[in-house]
């Protein structure tokens, strides 16, 4: 686990590099077909000279297995996401600040800002709300499974039919 104080990593200009095997994303794992691979992450910071305010950019990387939501088999989806964090003291000044500019991403300043967590966060707020495939391989399959079940109606029809003789 990468922690690291949010606002004294910035005042010193610092960058750090890593990557997070998959399978160490507890609130990701539900929601992939797979869990093998890892996702890379670069974080740069730095000071904003006209504001004096602190921030962090963050880029994330990686290629998923999701869960296609129409055919329930893997998905693959190529992740790759850039961010600056521009950090606060309170959250009233983060809502300030981001009335005042729609596009800012405001986060707390943090003495234990958890790399790791912050990445996943990252991906969950990324992910697509339901994941499908553009043509799924399971739709033959389930197209094969309804065209050998007997339609109802027609079951009905029979019954019908035989009522009336």
């Amino acid at each position: 686990m990468t922690v690291i104080h949010s606002a004294e990593f910035a005042q010193e200009g610092r960058e750090l590099k890593g990557s997070i095997p998959l399978s160490q994303l507890s609130r990701l794992s539900d929601l992939l077909a797979d869990t093998s691979g890892e996702i890379a992450w670069h974080i740069e910071s730095g000071v904003d000279d006209r504001t004096q305010r602190p921030w962090l950019y963050l880029e994330v990387k990686g290629d998923l297995q999701l869960i296609c939501q129409r055919c329930l088999l893997g998905m693959p989806w190529s992740f790759h996401n850039e961010t600056v964090l521009t950090q606060f003291a309170t959250e009233e000044e983060i809502d300030e600040a981001e009335a005042f500019d729609e596009d800012l991403d405001g986060i707390l300043i943090d003495p234990e800002l958890d790399i790791e967590a912050l990445v996943e966060d990252e991906l969950l707020l990324a992910l697509p709300v339901a994941p499908v495939h553009d043509v799924c391989g399971g739709d033959d399959a389930l197209a094969k499974l309804a065209s050998k079940k007997p339609n109802p109606f027609a079951v009905l029809a029979q019954l019908k039919t035989r009522k009336a003789e």
